[in-house]
């Protein structure tokens, strides 16, 4: 069948004519241009249905109300107030290759709960400074990982494994509800405790103390942060990115986290002292952990934690010191950490007492007022290793 010439004359035309390179760039780009805004207005709609909502303003330190970081990786613990939510990879900020294992141990190999015959357990109590956490450490950087691999090498003939049972945030009161209730089921040989920062927290309310960890209602959970805290630095970016959950997202990951539990809190004015009372209450828990280690037969070892703070320290390395976490000034947290040594010496004898103090004040150590560097965990390591080392063989 014959196509009528005026069809013929038409596909003639359209197979002489030339799209000009310029026209092609044109209907590439806005071929791209719509492609891409599908995309992005697919992701946004997915952002804002499936995640909780971001409000950027919070999280730059702009008005209160930033969500509760520990909600990403804790849940609620009856005996402790909260635990690692076991088996993840633990992404706050932009580390990933740090773990929780089934049992809810940051940075801590795969262990069973029943101790295998023959086996030297150990057990590191702590805060993020233990746990490796608040600026996040690998696994394997973390000063009890780094610890137990200098025993191995230094008490070839021994077998040791460990339970890495710190969690950011805690401080007595927590690592003590998780020892009588948990971890003394994994039947600890030997517990390293490392506490001092953390107990500041709960300075200020010694005259309520057993209001701790207690809500307004008498309840317990992750509140809010209702202060102004500021977790990534403010940027021009802002003003445009903040209408979209997509940009905010991919704003911070390519922004530097401000480390550290809850972030930087707003400018205050500082006490120049801290309660004394509080002092009285972690003498009690010192004594509280000490019993119960000596019931489940295990030995005890106190760390006097090493810290950034310090007569010594340049003005220029103070400023990373978080002083406005516990109301008082810089001064007041040098009188403070001399005071709990000093109790840590009134309660525990020196055989017990591992002496970090030697590393305080050397800014190569710290990020900031007490989480180590990969330099600062091999050096707490080293000292650990050592005092563990005396005690294994002359036990």
């Amino acid at each position: 069948m014959r196509l009528p010439n005026s069809q013929i004359n038409y596909f003639e035309v359209m197979k002489s004519m030339k799209i000009s390179p310029r026209k092609k760039i044109i209907f590439a780009s806005v071929a791209t241009l719509v492609l891409c805004s599908v995309v992005f207005l697919i992701l946004e709609i997915y952002l804002r249905i499936a995640k909780d909502y971001v409000d950027l303003d919070q999280f730059t330190g702009k008005k209160p109300g930033v969500s509760n970081p520990n909600k990403q990786w804790a849940f609620i613990d009856a005996f402790c107030a909260f635990s690692p939510q076991p088996g993840q990879r633990y992404t706050f900020g932009k580390l990933t290759n740090k773990t929780v294992n089934d049992h809810g141990f940051f940075s801590t190999p795969p262990i069973s709960a029943k101790k295998p015959q023959g086996t030297i357990r150990i057990l590191f109590l702590g805060g993020s400074s233990t746990a490796g956490t608040g600026h996040n450490l690998q696994d394997t950087d973390t000063w009890p990982w780094q610890t137990i691999d200098l025993l191995r090498k230094r008490l070839p003939t021994k077998k040791i494994d460990f339970i890495n049972g710190s969690c950011a945030g805690y401080s007595t009161f927590e690592s003590y509800g998780r020892l009588w209730s948990r971890l003394r089921h994994f039947s600890p040989d030997i517990v390293v405790m490392n506490h001092a920062w953390n107990e500041m927290q709960y300075f200020a309310q010694a005259e309520n103390i057993h209001q701790w960890r207690v809500l307004k209602n008498s309840s317990w959970k992750f509140q809010d942060i209702h202060k102004v805290v500021k977790l990534y630095e403010p940027h021009w970016v802002d003003h445009f990115v903040k209408y979209s959950q997509l940009l905010i997202r991919i704003r911070f990951q390519f922004s530097t986290l401000i480390n550290g539990e809850i972030g930087q809190v707003a400018e205050q004015e500082l006490q120049t002292d801290f309660n004394h009372k509080g002092l009285s209450i972690l003498q009690t828990n010192f004594k509280l952990i000490r019993e119960t280690c000596s019931v489940i037969d295990a030995k005890l070892f106190v760390a006097k934690q090493a810290t950034l703070i310090s007569t010594n320290t340049l003005p220029q390395h103070r400023t990373k010191c978080r002083c406005e976490y516990h109301g008082f000034n810089y001064d007041a947290h040098i009188r403070a950490f001399e005071a709990i040594y000093n109790t840590i010496d009134k309660e525990f004898a020196a055989k017990s007492v591992i002496d970090l103090t030697s590393l305080s004040g050397q800014p190569d150590y710290f990020f900031d007022h007490v989480h180590p560097t990969p330099l600062g965990c091999k050096k707490i390591a080293e000292i650990v290793a050592e005092k563990l080392v005396w005690y294994i063989k002359n036990k």
